[in-house]
Parts: structure tokens; sequence; C-alpha cells
């Protein structure tokens, strides 16, 4: 979009009017700024020129001159009413390929974190996660109920299983009949699989691998890798609504396209590609661009470790992903493209922050081990029924009589993705009441994100820029 209006319009002036709630947004001199709006999306002013072409000349790209106006509500609805084109608050902006981004940034910052590598360079092989088109229908918490579910939305007429599923109308990629179709020809228990649904929230789906079939996408060229002895690396490329660069997490199932966010898609990446059924050669791949692959066991190889495994690099990404100094250096580029991890500047770097990447991916995946004792006892008597979770000095309550204790704050605020597993969790477990399996399960979320706050605090990256 950008693009096209330069190419449309002569002139553009983009005047930042800020106010951007969500970013909690402050003046640069450190008082407050205020939206001119009561919403809590910055706004812009945006005035585009275009003046009579030439004959038989080609148009440059539009100049684009640029503003910032910060402070009170009323003393930018003052400085908007005095201002015109030609204020002293536009001055003109330096634009690069390919973004074309029409605000102020540090090219000299970009330019350090373009010289990195691009996780979609280093695992070629990747795809979204599983698009279902009917999450209600086609996944459940309880592996016996969607068998029993499956099997009577086969067996019923169309229209009746439309109605009594309440499936709506059918759309281009997915239809009542062609799900019924599906299952009927692939008809077998053995087909509902686990699927990560969201962070640290395992359900069960009934998986055919058939396009546009009970599952609209599937993604079986990909998700097919994840239903063996795998790692899979997900995250987003871009991040909406002004929050902060969360997005990574390691899963070892098939996941959904929100699995790690609910606003933007999520990629899955996986570390192996198996080989197909029956052919020839039954080798496991590494799923890694050779060059870049042999350049990092080049620059961390060393005498006390050697080079490092396939394991080592996924963890050096795990680690530099989850490293603050990284977030917080290269935020504004990664909440527009699929993430650069910048290569090693030395082998004591690569195995530290490898090490640190590996903490983290087993906790993720809730090894038992890495998580350790789970001090966070479940008090009060209650049928254990969810009904408006809260958090309040220490404690998680799920209804009026019965809470979690000891829970550290951060735990419960604490993002993945778009997440806030903590209080995620438990919101969809709503009306329902928790098992003990639940209730042991929900401790170990909490240990989870709190152990990963502290191991993230102890990744030292440093960062070029």
């Amino acid at each position: 979009m950008r693009w096209h209006l330069l190419n449309t319009f002569d002139a553009i002036y983009v005047l930042d009017l800020h106010g951007n709630a969500k970013k909690k947004e402050v003046s640069p001199d450190g008082s407050p700024d205020k939206n001119v709006f009561d919403i809590q999306q910055g706004v812009a002013i945006i005035i585009a020129v275009k003046k009579k072409a030439a004959a038989g000349k080609d148009k440059p790209l539009a100049k684009v001159l640029h503003g910032d106006l910060w402070g009170t509500r009323s003393g930018k609805y003052d400085s908007l009413r005095e201002a015109g084109v030609k204020a002293t608050h536009f001055e003109p902006l330096s634009l690069q390929a390919p973004q074309y981004v029409m605000t102020r940034r540090d090219y000299a910052l970009e330019e350090a974190y373009l010289e990195g590598f691009g996780v979609q360079e280093l695992m070629p092989v990747n795809s979204v996660g599983i698009v279902t088109a009917r999450d209600a229908l086609t996944i459940d918490m309880d592996k016996g109920e969607l068998w029993r579910r499956v099997q009577d939305f086969a067996a019923l007429p169309v229209e009746e299983a439309r109605t009594k599923y309440q499936l709506g109308k059918d759309v281009q990629d997915w239809q009542v009949g062609w799900a019924q179709g599906d299952v009927k020809q692939n008809f077998s228990e053995d087909r509902v699989v686990p699927i990560a649904y969201r962070p640290f929230d395992t359900r069960w789906t009934y998986y055919t691998g058939t396009s546009r079939g009970f599952i609209c996408r599937p993604r079986d060229e990909v998700m097919r890798h994840a239903f063996k002895q795998n790692l899979g690396l997900s995250f987003t490329r871009t991040i909406e609504g002004g929050r902060d660069f969360a997005d990574v997490l390691v899963f070892d199932q098939p996941i959904t396209h929100h699995s790690l966010s609910i606003k933007e898609v999520n990629v899955f990446n996986p570390l192996y590609l198996y080989p197909e059924e029956g052919s020839l050669d039954q080798t496991r791949r590494v799923n890694f661009d050779p060059k870049i692959w042999r350049k990092l066991r080049e620059l961390a190889r060393d005498d006390a470790h050697g080079e490092p495994d396939e394991i080592a690099i996924f963890d050096y990404i795990y680690g530099v992903l989850h490293s603050p100094d990284y977030r917080e250096t290269f935020a504004e580029f990664l909440k527009i493209d699929f993430p650069r991890i910048p290569y090693p500047a030395s082998p004591d770097i690569f195995w530290h922050v490898s090490e640190k990447g590996g903490e983290l991916r087993r906790l993720h995946l809730m090894e038992p081990a890495a998580i350790g004792e789970t001090p966070y006892p479940f008090m009060g008597e209650g049928d254990g029924v969810v009904d408006k979770p809260s958090f309040d000095a220490g404690s998680v309550w799920i209804n009026k009589a019965q809470r979690f204790e000891g829970v550290p704050e951060i735990a419960w605020n604490f993002y993945i993705g778009g997440y806030q597993p903590a209080q995620k969790w438990l919101k969809d477990r709503k009306g329902r009441a928790l098992s003990f399996a639940d209730i042991q399960h929900y401790q170990r979320i909490i240990k989870v994100l709190f152990e990963t706050h502290r191991i993230m605090g102890e990744i030292e990256l440093p960062i070029e820029g």
C-alpha cells in the first residue's frame, strides 16, 4: 500500500499525532501524551498531493514529509488549528525499500538487524498452522467426546448436521458434505490426535490430512512432520495492536493458525523432515539451509563443545528470540516481518545463549524435570468450576471460594504471543469443573511462566546496533 501511495502521489505529508495508549506513549520530555480522540489506537493525519502529470515523463516516487505532535489533547487541537502543510512540524523523510516505512527509523540499526539470518531462510520448509474453519466441531478438550461427535456428525444427513452443530453456511473451502465424506473415507479412531491449540493447552482433533475435508486446510505437506518425533518453532510475521514482541514458542505437536496469537497468523517451522511412507530413502533430514547451517557451525566451533548439532542451533535461535536485549533493540523490526537472528559474535556467546534456549525449550515442552516443584496449592471448598478468574494479592481465584495461592504476579500477567497463558487457560474453561489433572497442569503453567521470566533475565546477548 505504501509503495502504491508513493507511485500515485507527488507529495505526502504525514503528521503523527501519537496518543497510543496501548504503547503507553509519552512525550519526548517525559510529559503525558494524550490522544485526540477517545480511543486507544494512535492517530495520524495524512495529506497526499497529486499534480497533473507532464506528458512523456516518468513520475518519481512521492517525496514524504513527516512531523510529530506530542502533548495534551487541547495542545494538539491548538497546534492543528494553526498548522498547515508549510508548518515547521514537517521535515523530509528518507524512505528505503522494501517497506517504505513512513516513520522515522534508525537505518543503521536496521542494517545491523538485516546482517543476521532470517529464521524462514534457515528453515525453508514451513507453513501457517492448521485452519479448521469450524473449531467447535473439529476440536475438543476431551478425546472421547470428539470421537463421539465425529461419528454422529458423519452419520447425519447434511442439513441435520448443519443445524445440530451450528455450522452455518458452506464457504469456498469448507462444506458440510465434504467434511462428512472425508470422515467416511478415512474412518478410524486412530485419527483422533493431539493438537497444540493454545500455549500449554493441548486438545484433540480428527486429522485425515485431506484439504477441504473435515479440516479445511490441514497443511499436511508440513504438519505431517509434526506427528513424528520433532520440534517446531512457531512465530508470527507481523504484530498488531501495538503490543511488544513475545511471539515465539516451541511445539512438539501440530498447531492451529492461532496457537500463538488470535489476531496474527502463526507459522510452524519443523526441525526435522520425514520421508513419505513407501519412499526408498527413509532418512530423516534436518530442515536447515546448508549454507547458513555451515556458517553457524563454523562460528560456534570451539575446543570445549566442538561443533553444534541441530538441537544446539535450534536452542540458540530460541534463546535469541527470548533475549530481552534483542527484543528491545529490534522491537520495531520484529513487528513487521519474520524475525532475523544475529550470527554469534563468538563461540562463548553462542553456547551461552544456546544453553539458556535449551532450558527454555525443555520448560516450554513441560518436561517434568525442567519444571520441578510447583508450590502453588489449590485451596478452598467448592465444586472446582471456573467462573470469573481473577488475581488478587498472590492468589488466582477461579470462583468466589477456590484459588491457587502463592502465584507470582509476573506469571499471571506474562505474555507468550498474543496470549497471557495463565489467564487464557482458565478463561477457556469457564463453566467447566477442573479435574485433579487440570489443577496439576495449571500449577505447572504458573511455574513455567515464572521460570521463563527468570531465565530470560539471565540471557546475555551483546547487541551491536
